[in-house]
């Protein structure tokens, strides 16, 4: 039998793992159908950007923030990753107000 303690930090646990991942892919140019992948869930102050970049080269991506809870309201900002080819890692923004939206490849980031 769960203490009342232990069984709301069950259901906290359980809640973030039902959190929402959201995905994109950028081509790569070489090699030929590889991608460099992304995805993202958002908290409460932050949004962490998860890669895997199967490029051969570095690639810069823009990645598209929006206002949090924001129907109509076309708020948005970005902010520019660059990413070694071969790698995976992850990459923190701070945003406390907007939501990761979208990844599009970028010449370089400036």
């Amino acid at each position: 039998m769960l203490t009342p303690a232990t069984a709301a930090s069950a259901q906290a646990q359980t809640g973030a793992a039902t959190t929402a991942v959201e995905r994109d892919s950028v081509r790569c140019s070489k090699p030929s159908g590889k991608w460099a992948n992304f995805s993202w869930g958002e908290g409460n102050t932050s949004a962490t950007i998860y890669f895997n970049n199967h490029c051969s080269h570095r690639l810069s991506v823009k990645i598209t923030f929006v206002r949090k809870g924001s129907v109509g309201d076309k708020a948005s900002k970005s902010r520019c990753m660059t990413v070694n080819a071969k790698t995976k890692g992850k990459k923190k923004f701070y945003a406390a107000v907007y939501k990761p939206s979208s990844v599009t490849r970028v010449a370089r980031c400036s």
